[in-house]
Parts: C-alpha cells; structure tokens; sequence
C-alpha cells in the first residue's frame, strides 16, 4: 500500500504544496485578526471563549489554507491532485509534530532554565486539557486533510485527465 503511495507522489508538488499552504495560513489569519480588530474593536473575545473562537478561526484557516496548497499541488503534480493535497497536510502535519517533540524535549531537558534564572515551572497538564488539545489536534488534521484532498482533486481537475495512450494530445501539445 504505502509503495504505491510512494510511486505516486510527486515530492516536488507537495512541497511547493506545503509552502503555499503556510503563506495561506499567514495570510488568511492575518486577514482574520484584521477583520477582528476593525469589526469589533479587537475586545469582543472574552476568557471564556477564547479558546472555541481561536479553535474555530484554526479550523477554518488551516481547511482554506490546505485547500490552496492541494490545490497547488494538484496543478504541479497533474495527476493523483487529491493524494498530492493529503500528502501536504501530512507533510504540515509531521513537521508540527517534529517541531512540538524538540521544543518540549528543549524544555523538560532545560526545565526553563534559559528562560528564566533558577528555572520556569513546569505546569501540571490535566486529562481534560490534554484531551480537549487532542480533539482539537485531531480535528484540525482531519479538517486539513479534507481541504487538502479536495484542493487537490480541484487542482487535477482543472488541468484535465492525462492522456498516456500515446495518442497526438499524450504529451499535452509538446512535439515529440
């Protein structure tokens, strides 16, 4: 299963993928605390919700933010536009992961003591914080996932199916 996922995955596609998807992101969240500032003078969210309304905005930004980069990717790659736009979320995904297990392995290592003389105290997580973050976590891949398939498959789509039958439109216009 995972070699044939291997052989169509076009790599190159999928990073191009995943930098759209994060200037995306920086965008779109850019654009959404813009739009919280100038509509509700930037004091509308209170310490109760604040965490549901930054969860929604994530949620949101990062479907439309993957959707581009599928899209992206779906266009580069030409073919399997949806795999391509999955393999960016994955990608975004892996990288977030990687980056949280060095930054917290810096920290537990360290105890803060860099940050801060004698060192920062570490607070105790709770189940019900750390299962409120995993629902959100995961949540959020599957939102990006989504976003990033049916980017891709948009992206494919538009570019139309390739004809390998070797027939005069196989090479898209190109002489031989």
């Amino acid at each position: 299963m995972f070699r044939g996922v291997s052989e169509k995955t076009n790599w190159r596609a999928v990073i191009i993928g995943w930098a759209i998807a994060i200037a995306t992101g920086i965008v779109l969240n850019l654009l959404f605390e813009a739009a919280h500032v100038l509509l509700f003078g930037g004091n509308v969210l209170n310490p109760d919700n604040l965490t549901t309304a930054l969860v929604a905005l994530s949620l949101l930004s990062g479907f439309l933010a993957h959707f581009a980069g599928g899209y992206v990717a779906g266009r580069k790659a030409r073919a399997h536009g949806g795999l391509q736009g999955v393999m960016v979320a994955i990608l975004g995904f892996l990288f977030v992961v990687a980056a949280a297990l060095i930054i917290s392995a810096i920290v537990v290592a360290t105890a803060g003591l860099f940050l801060v003389e004698g060192g920062v105290a570490l607070p105790a997580l709770t189940l019900g914080f750390a299962g409120g973050a995993l629902l959100a976590s995961l949540a959020l891949l599957a939102l990006n996932v989504l976003g990033g398939f049916f980017g891709g498959k948009l992206g494919e789509w538009e570019t139309g199916p390739v004809n390998t039958s070797g027939g005069p439109d196989s090479l898209r216009g190109r002489t031989r």
